[in-house]
């Protein structure tokens, strides 16, 4: 699909105002205002498309304000971020370093995980069928093989 001559000016107008800001409501009214010049492909003088969508994307925008208003960001806590369930992007990180870590057995890796999710020691040896002694120690060698590999992988 090819724009007209004059969606592609207005596109490039819109792009201009977009540089220019750091407001997130002015960026997500630019972005919805594209959406439409796209969408209608028009062939009407450029400042009428401007206008038009901006007007539009405007209109949108606010209509949504007033369902969700907005929140600045260092006022959200981050275990109050809507489906987040970890504290720091840290948990995350290690998280997703013990997926992925080709330093751990599967058994380790696993045994760890399940840690990570809030699962007690007790409770995995019961599941597994193991004394509980031997569920710690098994806890405690994986922990130990866990730090050393996290030091070796990511000071590399």
């Amino acid at each position: 699909m090819m724009l007209s001559e004059q969606a592609q000016r207005a596109l490039i107008l819109l792009d201009r105002r977009a540089r220019t800001t750091g407001d997130l409501f002015v960026l997500d009214r630019v972005d919805r205002a594209k959406d439409e010049i796209i969408r209608l492909n028009s062939s009407a003088p450029v400042a009428f498309q401007v206008r038009s969508a901006w007007a539009h994307a405007g209109a949108v925008l606010r209509e949504r304000q007033k369902l969700v208003p907005a929140m600045r960001l260092s006022d959200i806590a981050p275990q109050d971020e809507p489906g987040k369930d970890e504290v720091s992007f840290a948990t995350v990180e290690l998280r997703e370093w013990l997926r992925t870590t080709p330093s751990l057995a599967k058994k380790q890796r696993q045994l760890l995980q399940d840690l990570a999710t809030g699962r007690e020691g007790d409770a995995l040896a019961t599941q597994l069928g193991i004394p509980l002694p031997r569920m710690r120690e098994q806890i405690s060698r994986a922990r130990k093989r866990a730090r050393s590999a996290y030091v070796i992988e990511v000071a590399a």
